[in-house]
């Protein structure tokens, strides 16, 4: 080993130090390295922060400064100080280390003290502090300035994304009691095909199937379930099953589904700025994008006002459109999705609104995330109109398997023959063939 790695790995030694250097902590250390960094080299700053590959240029650079401005700091080599300094200029701070492991799926930060993840679906408390309030907003801001937005007393919560895809979700005083809360959903693992959710259990060989064969029949389909229980996932998953001539209109709040290899417009909504203008909602983006000329619309999340402007689109020709909403089973969730209709106060009565939903929604994929942190998809329901009353009809659940022995004739007159015909294909010759 050379002697200048041997300098680079070994501890400071305090015979070495100036005595008024001796006392430093890294905090102060950082500070004065990050105004020489940020004066000399603002854009390596920035590009190690969008770019991981870049992180090892900034551990270079910076134990180069810690050396040349003659910097101490007790039971630090000058790698580990250097690593702990770019976390802090380019990274996640104390938490940078969570990115880095693949079975961490969600990291929450209830304010300074208190650090919690899901890891392999199970929650656990770890030992990681920030040093105050400002040190976790120090972060907060970077993440969601980033990407255009803001977070401060006067709009004390935001909705962000970090450059790999995840979800930030931060809350701030007053609204948070903790101080800042800082949560983060991970995609470390970015599913793209049926078969890879297959071979992790989320769902058997013949339902993958069933549902490749709804997507290519341009079925009108809504993915339900809990918070974390893989929705995302499974939209991700059947937006990459489009057709590769289709045009793809994907709308979200903060974009994290990635189709690849197709023809997709990424849309992404807009907060209001400090004067209160300028919000761009989901609503906003749909009734835009029916301009656009899609094949396929994907909405991230229905969540209020924009479910009726979906069901509109779905009812006027727009078909194969996708979505999530949050609900307890794939009946409550047409519940939910009349409830958030309700909220564009468009003036439709409720029988109406309901016999619309019934008309334009094919299907209902309901998800569940179980004790052990496993997902599956819980329920598969047709959903269509008999006598002008919706009807909702399991054909899939997670423990019996299928649950019918035909597709009632409500479904099939309501997709066609042509297609009611190769859904039942899908559906029981693939299920007799397991």
């Amino acid at each position: 080993m050379s002697i200048l790695k041997k300098l680079e790995l070994e501890p400071y030694r305090a015979s070495r130090v100036a005595p008024e250097l001796r006392d430093r902590s890294v905090e102060d250390v950082t500070e004065a390295i990050r105004e020489k960094v940020l004066e000399t080299h603002a854009e390596l700053v920035m590009a190690a922060r969008m770019s991981r590959e870049k992180r090892s240029e900034m551990v270079s650079l910076v134990s180069e400064l810690i050396v040349s401005c003659d910097l101490y700091v007790g039971r630090l080599t000058r790698r580990d100080l250097a690593e702990r300094i770019v976390q802090e200029l380019c990274g996640l701070g104390p938490i940078d280390e969570f990115l880095d492991d693949p079975a961490v799926t969600e990291i929450m930060v209830n304010g300074p003290h208190e650090v919690f993840v899901e890891r392999n679906g199970v929650l656990e408390k770890t030992d990681v502090r920030f040093s105050s309030d400002a040190h976790v907003l120090d972060i907060i801001n970077r993440v969601v300035g980033s990407v255009g937005r803001r977070v401060d007393k006067s709009s004390p919560y935001v909705d962000a994304r970090l450059p790999d895809g995840s979800r930030v979700n931060a809350v701030v005083p007053p609204l948070s009691l903790n101080g800042p809360v800082l949560t983060i959903r991970r995609f470390p693992e970015r599913y793209s095909h049926l078969k890879e959710l297959v071979s992790v259990g989320t769902l058997p060989a013949f339902m993958a199937s069933f549902l490749q064969e709804c997507v290519a029949c341009k079925l009108d389909i809504v993915i339900s379930g809990g918070s974390g229980s893989g929705k995302t996932t499974t939209l991700n998953v059947l937006a990459n099953s489009f057709g590769q001539d289709e045009r793809i209109i994907v709308i979200e709040d903060s974009s994290e589904i990635r189709v690849v290899g197709h023809h997709v417009v990424h849309l992404e909504t807009r907060p209001e700025n400090v004067e209160g203008k300028g919000l761009v909602t989901v609503r906003d983006l749909l009734r835009n994008a029916l301009r656009m000329r899609p094949d396929r619309i994907v909405i991230g999340e229905c969540r209020g006002k924009e479910t009726f402007d979906l069901i509109t689109a779905m009812n006027t020709g727009h078909e194969g459109c996708l979505s999530t909403v949050h609900a307890n089973s794939s009946k409550d969730c047409i519940a939910r999705l009349t409830g958030m209709a309700l909220m564009s106060e468009e003036s439709v009565p409720l029988n109406v609104l309901e016999s619309w939903i019934g008309s334009a929604l094919d299907l209902i994929v309901h998800m569940r995330k179980h004790p052990g942190g496993a997902r599956v998809v819980s329920e598969v329901a047709i959903v269509g109109l008999d006598e002008a009353c919706i009807q909702v009809a399991r054909v899939y659940v997670h423990e019996e398997g299928i649950v019918v022995q035909e597709l009632p004739g409500w479904f099939l007159s309501k997709v066609g023959q042509e297609r009611a015909e190769r859904l039942s294909d899908a559906l029981f010759g693939e299920a007799k063939g397991r």
